[in-house]
């Protein structure tokens, strides 16, 4: 900063030979900061007209009195220098704030005088006009060059005199509340609706500092979203609306289905009641023809039945057994009587003739629809795991499990129960039997739970005939 000389003392015989002031822009600018410095030389006049240093007499007052100028000099000048140096620094740090904000900083007076604070060493681009467009035109071409970031003037004016029009109610509430005031803009420039946000706080008494934040961008994204929202929420309630009327033809479907189901059982429970009607007319036949058969394939229906249980079989399985074992022997209506209670060994001719009768089971039963394989289960009764069986010799897996179930049930039945031709070889015995076959002529599984049931006390034939008589 240059020093500016100041006019000399006048009245005495000494006057000033020199005093500068150092002026320093206060960066708010409220005031000047001086700096003087003072040097003192007594002069005097010769004859010649020549100015030349007094002496300072017998007592040197006035070369002391040099010195102790001098040495203020010296002290002020090096003040002024440390202050300029961190005015400087201090200046270079809030111009760099100041361009690197994107926000708009305006000074607003009580008055409606509003100045705009920007980029740059101009801090101040209007600060004694009541709008930035009446800068001068000196003003505008030197902050022209320092400004690095340039605002659309009628933006910044626009924005300036809606400042302007609230100034007076803006910072009466600012120095009554004591608190920043917040609040909205809105401009429409170039077609366009743009949104800025103020936050104003006390600057001077009668003043506020506003910034200025242009939250277009944030405010239209912030429609969008809504808009959004919105769209989904009209979205959700269609989607609803169509899920209930969804729902409720769901609802109808399955009180319809659930009627159709009713209607079902209903007409199952007719088929079963013929289905059992059939079979005890069957039964009646074979019993006609021989009474030990039909008793024995009740008792083999209850025991292979339990036998299921045990394994853990679902309830249809257990029906199909029982229907298959109440009519695993039909086919023996087709053997004489006198072959079926022969006393004494069959010829082969004879038993080839009882071994038969799982062929003319199957040629019954095969002309009924029962709904499973109930045609197959009889034909294999006689079949063993290890293909000694007959009619076919099946061998492992090829064998129904029903079948496999009914073939130990048949086993263990026949041989507690007498025959004409012989009297029964007992319980024993027939576990005996099984157990010895179990896994190459009958299933292990099927084995084990025929054996448990028997002794854990679990099934005996007397119980059950007791209960059914």
């Amino acid at each position: 900063m240059p020093l500016k000389p100041v006019s000399e003392f006048e009245g005495t015989r000494a006057s000033a030979h020199a005093c500068w002031v150092l002026s320093v822009n206060d960066p708010f600018g409220s005031s000047n900061v001086a700096f003087c410095i003072l040097r003192v030389v007594f002069l005097h006049k010769d004859n010649r007209g020549m100015r030349t240093p007094r002496r300072s007499g017998p007592f040197g007052v006035g070369a002391k009195l040099d010195k102790l100028v001098d040495h203020i000099g010296r002290q002020l000048e090096s003040a002024a220098e440390i202050d300029r140096s961190g005015l400087s620094q201090s200046w270079s740090e809030e111009q760099a704030v100041l361009e690197a904000i994107p926000d708009y900083i305006f000074r607003i007076r009580r008055d409606g005088s509003v100045s705009v604070v920007g980029s740059g060493t101009s801090r101040f681009l209007a600060a004694n006009e009541s709008t930035p467009g009446k800068r001068s035109a000196d003003a505008a071409a030197k902050s022209e060059g320092q400004l690095k970031k340039v605002q659309p003037r009628d933006i910044v004016s626009r924005l300036a005199e809606e400042l302007a029009r609230r100034s007076r109610q803006l910072v009466a509430k600012a120095e009554e509340t004591g608190k920043v005031q917040a609040f909205d803009l809105q401009l429409n420039h170039s077609g366009r609706t743009a949104h800025y946000e103020v936050r104003a706080a006390v600057f001077y008494r009668n003043e506020v500092l506003a910034v200025v934040r242009d939250v277009t961008a944030r405010r239209e994204a912030e429609a969008a979203l809504a808009k959004l929202k919105e769209d989904l929420e009209t979205k959700v309630q269609e989607q609803s609306s169509e899920l209930t009327q969804l729902k409720e033809a769901f609802q109808n479907q399955v009180a319809l289905l659930a009627e159709e189901e009713e209607v079902l059982k209903k007409s199952f429970g007719k088929v079963e009641k013929l289905l059992e009607d059939t079979i005890g007319a069957i039964t009646t036949i074979v019993q006609r023809k021989d009474p030990y058969t039909a008793g024995h394939q009740q008792r083999v229906s209850q025991l292979a039945c339990a036998i299921g249980r045990e394994m853990g079989l679902n309830s249809e399985q257990i029906r199909v057994i029982r229907v298959a074992s109440l009519l695993h022997d039909l086919g023996k209506v087709f053997i004489p009587a006198e072959i079926l209670a022969k006393p004494g060994k069959l010829s082969k001719v004879e038993f080839s003739m009882v071994k038969a009768h799982p062929d003319a089971d199957y040629q019954i039963l095969k002309t009924i629809d029962f709904s499973c394989a109930i045609a197959d289960i009889v034909h294999q009764h006689h079949e063993r795991l290890d293909g000694s069986g007959y009619p076919s010799g099946l061998k492992g897996d090829a064998i129904h499990l029903e079948a496999k179930i009914i073939a130990v049930a048949d086993v263990v039945e026949a041989m507690v129960s007498s025959r004409p031709y012989r009297p029964a070889p007992g319980l024993d015995a027939a576990l005996k039997e099984i157990e010895d076959g179990k896994g190459s002529l009958y299933d292990p599984d099927a084995v084990d739970a025929c054996t448990k049931l028997f002794r854990e006390g679990k099934f005996n034939f007397e119980a059950r005939e007791a209960s059914n008589g």
